[in-house]
Formats: C-alpha cells, structure tokens, sequence
C-alpha cells in the first residue's frame, strides 16, 4: 500500500480529503495532514510519503514552493497539485516541478480516482528504478572489490562515482570491513564465524543487520558475499568512531539473535579505486578470528603479524607417544597445551597450524595403530578433513586434546565400558547442575573431553542430544515450581537456567504446548 500526505490551508476540504475520500479502496493510505507548505516540508522529511497531494495557494509556503523543496529531499515523490484556478501559469510552474498531476476543485472522485491509478504506476516504476540502480551500485563495486588490474579500477571506479557522486567521491577517506555471523546454540556451543548459519534466521538477521546499519547512520555501502558473510565499504571517520558503530552493530545482533557478528576492519585509503585493496586487508584481518574467536572487532594494523615459517612436531610427537604409552593423561594434556601455547605466542598463521597439527595428531595415532584396531578406535586418515572443518586455534587444539586423551583412556581402560561411564556422568553433571546456565562446553570440561565427542557420544548411547536432556530437566523441574503461586515466571525461569524470560517461555510452550501462565492455570 503507498502512503500519502494531503496539503491544504482549508481546514474543511483538509478533513474531506482525509477522510471522505475511499483512499484504501485506492489501495493508499494517508499518513499526515498539513495546513501549509513549511508544516507539510517538515512532515515530508520524518515521514517520507510515497505522493504528495498539496494545494497550490497557501499562507506560510505555497504549494509549488513546497513541491520543489519537498523534490529536493526525495527526488522520487510524487506530486499532484490542487488548485481552484485553472490557470497556465500554476499548470506551467507545476510542470517545472515534474508534478505527476493537477486536479482542479471541485474534486471528481472519478477523476481523482484514475489519477492516483496513473501516479501509483509512477511510483512503482520509481521503486524498481530505484532497485535496479542499486543493484548496479552494488555489482559495480562487488566488481571493484575483487579486481585485480589498476587500470580495470580505475574505469570501475569511475563509473561508480557516476551513479553514485554524493555517496561515493572518488576521492576520500575509505574504510573496508568483512562481516561474518557465527551461530550460538541455547546451551552455549559457538558453531565459530567462518561457518555460515543455516537455518531460518539467516535471513531475519540480515535484515536486522542492514536495518541496523541504517539506524546506526553507516555511510556506506553493504553487500552480501559468501553464506553467512558480507562486505562493507564506507566513508571513514576517526577510528575510534568507526570502530563504535561496528561495536554497537555486533551489540544489536547479539541482543536480538543468537549469533556472534565478527568484524574484520581495514586502515583508511584515499580513493574511491582503493576498495579492492582495503577489502583485501579487512579479510587479513578478519583471519585473526582463528585466535581471537568469533564476536571479535579485528582492526588491521593493530593486529600482530602471522609467522609464516613451518613447525617442527617431532618432539612434541615423541613425547606425546611416551605420555599416552605410560598412560599419564595429566602429562598428556599438559604436553598438548604447551606445544599449542607456543604457537599461539608466536601468531603462527592458520594454514600452518594446522597443517602442523594434522601432522602431529596423524604421527600419533600411527604410532599407536595396533593398540586403535585392537581397541576399535577409527584410525583417522582424513585429519586434513577434521582439521578444515576446526575455525579457531581452540577448536584444533580441542581435537588434539581429545585424540590424545581418548588414546590414553583407551589404554588404561581395555576391559571397562567407558562410554557409558561418560553417559553417566553426564546424566548426573546435568542433574546437578541444570539450573546454572550449564553449557556443553562446561560438560565437557568436567569429563575431560571435547564437546564434539560427548555430543556424539551421548546421541549414540541415549538416542537424545545433551541440549534435549538439558531442555527436558529443566522443563520437568519448571512443571514442578508452576504448582507453587507463590512463585513468578522469572523466578522459576532462573531456577532451572535461564536467565532470559522470554526464551524461556517460548521453550516451554515448544516443549508442552502452553504458556507457562496457560499451564499454572490447568494445574491450580
């Protein structure tokens, strides 16, 4: 539905405008009133009406000054005059203002009718120009980001300066950023930003973060990239302001969703051609992910440098391979710790840490095949695969910890199901503990494990996920505390875990199919 701002000094034929006339049948509806052209102006600029229908003679501003100033503000409103005079000169004067129709009072519904017909076709064809140039805006600097000849920028750039020359100066201060979303799960487990989210909110959050771009006065231009990431580049202020926009952007997406919105963020260029290059670093500075973790604001050029040389494994190899042998699991986790402490002092890039990793955890398990058949433990030939799919030096030093530690469990543990051992202390970790805001992470840490393994541990054994058992627990002790009156939501929601009411609310009602007011009322 378009919306409308009807303009007349006249108090009588203002309210007959307004309200005798079936605007809604016309598929419009009126959003202001004004008794005069500085009133209508103000109103134009809060509340940007798709048409305009304003009188021609009013006190303060007349109408056809009010048209050009309200042109000057939305170039893409449309105008239609009234007037009671049919006169060249105001016809003249409203042509001048590219006025999209004059009507003559008294007003012909009929005639009013097939004109608001013509200026809605208008207004549509507006709207997808106005689409359509953005997504030229749009192609033309995905073009500029990624272009690697000088010359075959400089020509880009131009061509963008031409569609956009207010927006977009070809010379200026520039910044670039690389945005990426990394998904929390309700009990806590970070899926890190590197890893697109894939599910139903993806496109609720990039809503709300381009909205909240706009509300938070980014001066910019932003694009989706690959799944889950965009890149924006925009006019640069001092850094401690541009770094507090995307401070408080990661702030919004935090409350409203649960994601983490990582921020790469590169130094300050001068030309509008300079984009490709200022994208380039904002991805460099975005790698720091893998050490700093996602939810981080990564700002090049205070950031260390990576070390790029390669890593020797075997004597960290050697002596993980004589712990795990003498079944010492406290040396074995201390040995693990210490070799990736070392390279994370040192910023060693991710490629290389990685592949380092791959080769220790690999030389490892080699060198204890017989005893991994013998103990039916896989013997993994895909590391490069597993290592890929670990986004931060925590992950990859999570999987080290667990390869090594499953290997010395093994060893000390031949004639014991362990596994349901682990179930079990699981179970009881979450009964003793479902009221604080547990975590698989905390689990795990309690069992000496890694939360991917007693995720697939437990759902091999139980048939049910952690977060299930976790959810039923919590919602068993809630049914129990809705009995008490005595008690509020809030209060019941804290005592079994959450700290948000209303994600709780919405669990229970998941769970049982009641609010939980719906359901203390069934009960009492």
């Amino acid at each position: 539905m378009y919306t409308i701002l009807i303009v007349d000094d006249e108090k009588l034929e203002l309210e007959a405008f307004s309200e005798n006339v079936p605007w809604a049948s016309m598929g419009i509806r009126v959003i202001g009133t004004a008794k005069n052209g500085r009133e209508a102006l103000e109103l134009t600029q809060r509340l940007s009406p798709d048409i305009i229908l304003t009188d021609v003679r009013m006190p303060i501003m007349d109408g056809l000054e009010f048209a050009k100033r309200a042109k000057q503000h939305d170039k893409k409103v449309k105008i239609v005059f009234l007037s009671g005079h049919d006169e060249f000169q105001y016809i003249k004067t409203a042509l001048a203002v590219e006025a999209s129709g004059y009507l003559l009072k008294p007003i012909d519904m009929e005639e009013l009718s097939q004109l608001m017909e013509k200026v809605k076709a208008k207004c549509e064809e507006a709207k997808m120009n106005a689409q359509s140039e953005e997504m030229a805006k749009d192609k033309l600097l995905r073009l500029l980001m990624t272009e690697d000849s000088p010359e075959q920028r400089s020509i880009l750039a131009a061509r963008l300066h031409q569609l956009d020359r207010a927006g977009l100066p070809q010379f200026a201060a520039y910044r670039a950023a690389y945005l990426a979303i990394g998904h929390v799960d309700d009990v806590g487990e970070s899926l890190e930003s590197g890893k697109p989210v894939l599910d139903p909110l993806q496109n609720s959050v990039r809503e709300a973060l381009f909205r909240s771009l706009r509300a938070l006065g980014f001066q910019g231009r932003c694009l989706d990239w690959e799944a889950g990431s965009f890149a924006a580049f925009f006019r640069s202020e001092p850094d401690d302001v541009d770094e507090a926009i995307w401070e408080r952007l990661q702030q919004l997406m935090a409350e409203d969703f649960p994601i983490r919105l990582t921020v790469g963020l590169s130094r300050m260029g001068e030309r509008l051609e300079d984009a490709c290059a200022l994208f380039r670093e904002s991805r460099q500075a975005y790698e720091h992910v893998f050490y700093e973790g996602a939810g981080s604001l990564l700002a090049a050029g205070r950031l260390p440098e990576f070390v790029t040389a390669e890593i020797d494994v075997e004597e960290t190899k050697s002596n993980l391979c004589r712990f795990i042998g003498h079944e010492q699991a406290e040396e074995t986790e201390a040995e693990v710790a210490r070799f990736f402490r070392e390279l994370r002092d040192r910023r060693v890039h991710r490629h290389l840490v990685r592949a380092a990793a791959v080769r220790l955890v690999s030389g490892v398990q080699r060198h204890f095949g017989a005893a991994m058949k013998e103990l039916s433990l896989p013997l993994t030939n895909s590391e490069w695969t597993i290592m890929d799919e670990r986004a931060t030096m925590a992950d990859i030093e999570a999987h080290a910890r667990d390869v090594c530690h499953r290997l010395v469990m093994a060893l000390s543990e031949k004639d014991k199901d362990r596994h349901q051992q682990i179930v079990r202390r699981i179970r009881a970790i979450i009964e003793s503990s479902y009221h604080k805001p547990l975590t698989v992470e905390d689990i795990a840490r309690e069992v000496y494990l890694s939360p991917n393994y007693i995720r697939s541990l437990f759902k091999e054994k139980t048939g049910q996920t952690i977060l299930e058992v976790i959810t039923g627990k919590r919602m068993e002790q809630a049914s129990l505390l809705l009995g008490d009156k005595s008690l509020k939501i809030h209060e019941i929601s804290s005592r079994v875990g959450y700290e948000n009411v209303s994600y709780f609310c919405s669990v229970f009602q998941k769970t049982t199919g009641l609010t939980p007011n719906s359901y203390r009322k069934q009960i009492c």
